[in-house]
């Protein structure tokens, strides 16, 4: 309910700033149209719509200036004063406001649904592509399709605001094309300290719950290497841009400058095609599982793990185990143990980050209906802790 707050509030903002109509653009075809795409109550656009709208601290309203920005539905004056800001209307009114109701859009949606969507792309500027696979999905008079996520940062929270604010002020510097190195603050609960790093930022992921800038430069851990950095553990009161002269700025990150060299956001995409893991820079490693036919049959055929996620014959099985554990003695009992499982049962093979967690989650959610045959170290660690679960509820 507060995304959908914050979005009746910039479209109340762009029909002041283009229409001069402000709440009047808030009637009875207008709420109509929004059943239609929602599941929302009279009563409860009735109580939604009796909020003060603009009753919001001073960031969370930059917020909104900032985000406009960065969706071109404003424009920022750069020569403002001091740390204070300015705006002015773009000279082309927003396409919402000129959308006729039979124009036909490049996604074959009616103007009602798109109108939806660039209300929908106010929430976050990462959702607007599932946003429309969403809306697309349900027909306008009965909308039964809703998008669930589960987001770590509180609602209505001063963590909230800083973490749009950390967001806006990277999407007007990606927007701008002069993309330098930032010097952040940041508070790594991995490494248990608090740690300035500079980062050459290259995008925004939502992953694991949370929202992560994916960069390059110096970590926390003091190595010069990518990390994703979780916006909500940023504790700088603002993000600081760095001439690329600077000393701090990392020699391996000024070379790749340079050379014209600097990772993109495609340069992330392939890491994560090419092991399963939200963890993109770690060690990669071959993972073997086996799942009983009856729960692989139900659960696991169609659905989609990861691209190297394939299922293999039971010798192929045998012969990974052979090739991937050079220890003799580990080697020997991990083919004792599979030759007691049945040739019948589905077995898989997937590269995966080491010490990534959201493969690891994954595995301990589905319990005994899994078992991990590859490799040895992370078969041992899952049989620990089974046993210390174990050991508490004897």
């Amino acid at each position: 309910m507060q995304n959908l707050t914050r979005a009746i509030r910039l479209w109340v903002l762009l029909s002041w700033l283009y229409s001069d109509e402000g709440y009047n653009a808030l009637a009875n075809s207008w709420r109509q149209s929004l059943q239609k795409e929602i599941a929302i109550s009279d009563r409860d656009l009735d109580e939604l719509l009796a909020e003060k709208l603009f009753a919001q601290v001073r960031k969370s309203l930059q917020n909104d200036f900032d985000l406009l920005v960065s969706r071109n539905w404003l424009q920022l004056i750069t020569d403002a004063p001091g740390r204070s800001k300015n705006y002015r209307r773009i000279e082309t009114i927003p396409s919402i406001f000129n959308r006729s109701e039979d124009s036909n859009t490049e996604s074959n949606l009616s103007s009602k649904a798109q109108i939806y969507l660039d209300m929908f792309s106010f929430l976050d500027p990462s959702l607007p592509l599932l946003a429309e696979q969403v809306v697309a999905a349900g027909d306008e008079d009965n909308h039964r399709v809703f998008l669930y996520v589960d987001y770590l940062v509180p609602e209505s929270s001063p963590l909230e605001d800083a973490v749009e604010q950390f967001q806006s002020e990277l999407q007007e510097i990606w927007d701008s094309g002069n993309i330098t190195p930032l010097l952040i603050t940041y508070r790594s609960a991995h490494q248990n300290l608090i740690k300035e790093c500079v980062v050459y930022p290259v995008c925004i992921y939502f992953m694991d719950r949370a929202k992560y800038l994916c960069g390059y430069g110096s970590t926390p851990k003091g190595d010069i290497n990518w990390y994703k950095y979780r916006l909500d553990r940023i504790i700088s009161k603002r993000i600081e841009p760095l001439d690329w002269q600077d000393t701090r700025v990392p020699q391996l990150l000024k070379e790749k400058h340079q050379e014209n060299n600097l990772p993109t956001p495609k340069t992330v995409n392939d890491m994560l095609k090419e092991a399963w893991g939200c963890d993109f820079y770690k060690e990669t490693a071959l993972m073997v599982l086996r799942f009983d036919r009856t729960f692989a049959r139900s659960y696991l055929q169609g659905i989609a793990i990861h691209n190297t996620f394939t299922a293999i014959e039971y010798d192929r099985a045998a012969t990974l185990i052979t090739q991937y554990t050079p220890n003799p003695k580990q080697r020997e009992a991990l083919l004792d143990t599979l030759q007691s499982r049945p040739t019948t049962d589905a077995y898989y093979q997937v590269y995966y980050r080491v010490t990534d967690y959201h493969p690891l989650r994954w595995l301990r959610a589905l319990g005994s209906e899994v078992e991990i045959l590859l490799p040895w170290d992370l078969r041992a660690k899952m049989a620990v802790e089974i046993q210390n679960t174990w050991n508490l509820y004897q």
